[in-house]
Formats: structure tokens, sequence, C-alpha cells
């Protein structure tokens, strides 16, 4: 994925809108919320609840590199459920804790390979199951 250029990097930066990629929520009606905010950094923008100026609540997080954010946050990190696509167009989807998969969760290689499973502090971690693009699998224990 190529970087946004710097027009319509500024477009999205300033408008309200935003069309999910996810169902984790409706923005729609977190737009309508009495938190509801913009926050912009130097690399990213936020769209969402804020508290006492902080990323709290329900919130899109869209960057430059076109990595993008939906879900819960707590106290300014990514915490409870949400899915993360990363610039290489990998997606996780599934719970997370202080920025990182933590808990149950889907990750999906951009070549079509599956991770289904469980996730601590980043890693794959507990029971999964991962599924190859020519049909082999593992299923069992990720350490």
């Amino acid at each position: 994925m190529q970087p946004l250029d710097p027009e319509s990097w500024e477009a999205l930066v300033q408008s309200e809108d935003y069309d999910m990629e996810s169902a984790i929520f409706e923005f729609l009606q977190v737009r309508e919320a009495e938190n509801f905010g913009l926050k912009a950094y130097k690399d990213s923008c936020y769209k969402g609840e804020l508290l006492n100026g902080k990323r709290h609540g329900l919130g899109v997080c869209i960057y430059k590199t076109q990595r993008l954010y939906e879900g819960q946050w707590l106290n300014d990190n990514r915490n409870g459920r949400g899915m993360e696509r990363y610039s290489n167009g990998n997606k996780y989807e599934g719970e997370f804790k202080n920025n990182k998969p933590h808990g149950k969760g889907v990750y999906t290689w951009l070549n079509g390979e599956v991770y289904e499973g469980e996730w601590r502090h980043g890693l794959k971690e507990g029971q999964g199951i991962w599924k190859g693009i020519f049909g082999d699998s593992y299923i069992g224990e990720w350490t």
C-alpha cells in the first residue's frame, strides 16, 4: 500500500466522515456521541470518543502509511475488541491489550494464510489453528 499523498491526507484529517472496514462498531453512532472528536498527530489521525483529550471508548486511527485501527481504546491505548490493518495489507481482528493482540483473535496474511487462536502480548501463544495456502495446517499449542 502506498502512503497517502498530502492533499488526500489533509482532506481525511479534517473530515468527520469515515467508512468502516470492520463491523466492530457503528461509526455514525460514535460520531453522534457527545465526547466525539478529531485528533491529529504527526503521522496519524484519530476520529472517535475522547476523554480528557485522550482516545477513550470507540474510535478509528488512520496512519499516513495506510495502516488502520478500528476499535476500543482505553486511556490512549488499544484495549478491548478491534481490527488492525497493517501497511503491508495483513490484518488482525480480535482482542487487544496495551496496543497489542492479546486474548482471542484472527490474523490474516495478505497471501491468504490465517491464524485463529490465542495471543499474548502480541505473540501467538496458547491454542490456535494456522491454515496455509496449500492446504497445510497446524492445530495445537503455540508458545
